[in-house]
C-alpha cells in the first residue's frame, strides 16, 4: 500500500476503509510553543503580541501562544528573537517507555512524511519516571519506524543533519508533549552569512540588543568591534522590515496536513 499525505487508508477484514480525519491539538486549539531564552522572554511577549498572538502564557524556556493560521505563518516569518516555534500534536501522562511509544504509534505520521523523506527526533526530560532524553527520543523513533514498516515493510530514514521533518517530544513531571517544529529548524540561523569570525554573536541575541538599545534609525548606529557584523545586519533588517527568515528556503509548518500555500503565498 502507498502511504502519502493525501491517502489516509487502512485494511481491515479483506478491504480498505478510509480513516476519519485526526484533529491535532495546534488545530483545535490554534496553540503553539515558542522557544525562547529567559533573559528576553519580556520582549519576546511584545513581539508576539506585535504579531497577532493572543493567550500568552509564558513557561520556563518558552511561551505558550495562540494565533490563527495566518499569523502563526507571519510569527514564524517575522520573528526575530525566537529560536523556535513548535506546533504540539497530543498531549499525554507518560509513566513509562510504552506510555510514550503508544501515544507516538497513534498519530497518522503518512500526514506528515513519507518512505521518500528523512526526519530526526529533539528529545528533553525532567522530573519525570523516564529519566534519560535520548532513550525518550529513540522509542519515538521506534514507533514512527514501526508505523510505516507495519503498513508497507519500510520505513524513512533518520537525519540528524538535514532532516525534512523534526519531532520534538518533551517530557516534563510525567506529561508528555509531542511537537513538530514548525520552524524547521533554528530561527537564529538567518542565512546571510557568507563569511564568519569563529565565535560570532548569536544572531537572536543581536536582535535583542537591537530592540532592548530601542534604536529607531534616527541617528547613526556604530559598532566599531563588529565582528561578523551581526548587530549590524539585525539593526538593517529590524529598520528596513526585511523578515527574519527571508532567506530560509522552507519551514517545518509546510510538513502540517492543514498547510495552506495559498494564504502562506499571501
Amino acid at each position: 500500500m502507498n502511504i502519502s499525505k493525501k491517502s489516509i487508508l487502512q485494511k481491515g477484514k479483506g478491504k480498505t476503509r478510509k480513516l476519519a480525519k485526526l484533529e491535532y491539538l495546534y488545530e483545535k486549539e490554534s496553540l503553539y510553543f515558542a522557544q525562547v531564552a529567559e533573559s528576553v522572554k519580556d520582549i519576546a511577549i511584545q513581539e508576539l503580541k506585535n504579531l497577532g498572538a493572543y493567550d500568552l502564557k509564558p513557561v520556563f524556556r518558552g511561551i505558550w501562544f495562540k494565533a490563527t493560521k495566518k499569523d502563526f505563518y507571519r510569527i514564524t516569518y517575522f520573528a526575530r528573537l525566537l529560536s523556535r516555534i513548535l506546533a504540539p500534536l497530543v498531549s499525554f501522562e507518560c509513566h513509562d517507555k510504552d506510555d510514550l511509544y503508544k501515544a507516538a504509534r497513534k498519530i497518522r505520521w503518512e500526514e506528515f512524511l513519507t518512505l521518500k523523506n528523512t526526519f530526526s527526533i529533539v528529545a528533553n526530560v525532567s522530573e519525570s519516571e523516564i529519566t534519560h532524553s535520548n532513550f525518550a527520543g529513540l522509542r519515538v523513533k521506534d514507533a514512527i519506524a514501526d508505523y510505516f514498516r507495519d503498513r508497507t515493510n519500510k520505513r524513512p530514514n533518520v537525519d540528524a543533519k538535514d532532516p525534512y521533518l523534526i519531532i520534538n517530544i518533551h517530557i516534563h513531571k510525567n506529561l508528555a508533549t509531542l511537537t513538530i517544529d514548525a520552524s524547521g529548524g533554528a530561527l537564529h540561523k538567518r542565512g546571510y552569512r557568507e563569511e564568519s569570525v569563529s565565535a560570532p554573536m548569536q544572531e537572536t541575541v543581536a536582535a535583542a540588543i537591537i530592540r532592548l538599545s530601542e534604536w529607531d534609525g534616527s541617528v547613526p548606529l556604530y559598532d566599531p568591534m563588529c565582528g561578523s557584523g551581526t548587530l549590524l545586519c539585525e539593526a538593517l533588517m529590524m529598520y528596513c522590515r526585511i523578515p527574519a527568515q527571508i532567506f530560509r528556503t522552507s519551514f517545518g509548518f509546510e510538513r502540517l496536513p492543514d498547510f495552506d500555500a495559498n494564504l502562506w503565498e499571501q
